[in-house]
C-alpha cells in the first residue's frame, strides 16, 4: 500500500479496470463506538444550528453534479485541514469534542439533500481518505432515500456511521418530502498519514481551480495546463497558506 500512486479525481482519469473499495466496516475503527453513542448530542446542536443559520448553509459549486440547484448543501466545521465556520464550532462543542478524538481528522461539515435531490453519480477527491456519515436525519429507507457506492445500494440511519471510498463511483438521493441531514467527516487513511498536508494542498487546490472556472462560467477540463495550475494553487495552500496555521491540529 505504501507505494500505491494516489488518485484525484481532477487530475487522473479512472482505470475501469481497477475495482476500488467500496465500503467499509465501521467497528474496525476504534473511534466509531463513541461517535455513534454520541449522536443524539450532535443531532440536537447540528439541528438548532441549521434553524438558527439556515443563510450559512452554501449549496455545492459543481452544479451539474446536483439535478437541480441548490439541492445539496453544507456547513462546515473544518474543510481539509483548515477550521472554516467559527459560528458552526462554537455553535456545536459537543459535536467538536467527539470529533477532536478522531485521529488524523482532516474535514467535518453538515450536509444536506434537500427533498427530492439527486447527487449524480461521479469519483470523490481523493482515495487517500475514509469519508464517514453519520445519520442525524434520515427522512426514509430505500429505495426512495439512500446511498450507492459501486453497485452496492445502502440506506443511511440515524445514528449509524456509513464508510467508504470516496474516490469509487457513487451517487446519493432523497426522493422523499424531508431533509436528508448527516455529519459527513474525512480521515488520512494511516499509510498516508505523513504525506497529510500535501495531500490536504493537492484537494484545495483541485477545487479552487474548479471553483474559480465554475464561477467565470468555464467548464473546467483535464489537460497540461489545468495540472499546471492546480499544481500552483496547491503549492500555494502547502508554502504560503498553511505555515500560517502552524498550530492547527489538523495539520499535525
Amino acid at each position: 500500500m505504501e507505494g500505491k500512486k494516489l488518485y484525484y479525481s481532477f487530475l487522473h482519469h479512472k482505470d475501469p479496470n481497477v475495482v476500488d473499495d467500496t465500503y467499509y466496516n465501521s467497528t474496525e475503527f476504534e473511534w466509531s463506538e463513541k461517535v455513534e453513542q454520541s449522536w443524539q448530542y450532535i443531532h440536537k446542536e447540528v439541528l438548532a444550528l441549521i434553524k438558527n443559520n439556515e443563510s450559512e448553509l452554501k449549496p455545492y459549486f459543481a452544479k451539474e453534479m446536483v439535478n437541480a440547484p441548490k439541492k445539496w448543501k453544507a456547513l462546515s466545521f473544518y474543510f481539509w485541514g483548515l477550521k472554516m465556520s467559527k459560528n458552526a464550532i462554537h455553535s456545536c462543542p459537543k459535536t467538536i469534542s467527539v470529533l477532536n478524538q478522531i485521529p488524523d481528522l482532516i474535514s467535518a461539515s453538515v450536509s444536506i439533500m434537500e427533498p427530492h435531490a439527486e447527487i449524480k453519480p461521479h469519483y470523490g477527491d481523493t482515495d487517500a481518505i475514509f469519508r464517514c456519515h453519520l445519520g442525524l436525519e434520515i427522512p426514509g429507507e430505500l429505495p426512495e432515500c439512500g446511498f450507492r457506492v459501486g453497485y452496492e445500494d445502502r440506506p443511511w440511519q440515524n445514528g449509524k456511521l456509513l464508510i467508504f471510498n470516496d474516490a469509487a463511483y457513487h451517487k446519493a438521493w432523497n426522493y422523499t418530502d424531508k431533509r436528508r441531514v448527516i455529519l459527513l467527516f474525512d480521515i488520512i487513511k494511516p499509510q498516508y498519514v505523513h504525506q497529510k498536508k500535501w495531500i490536504c494542498a493537492k484537494v484545495r487546490g483541485n477545487i479552487l481551480y474548479q471553483f474559480i472556472f465554475n464561477l467565470i462560467g468555464i467548464k473546467p477540463k483535464k489537460n497540461i495546463l489545468s495540472k499546471i495550475f492546480s499544481y500552483l494553487l496547491a503549492l500555494g495552500y502547502y508554502s504560503v497558506v498553511f505555515p500560517l496555521y502552524r498550530k492547527s491540529a489538523l495539520l499535525k
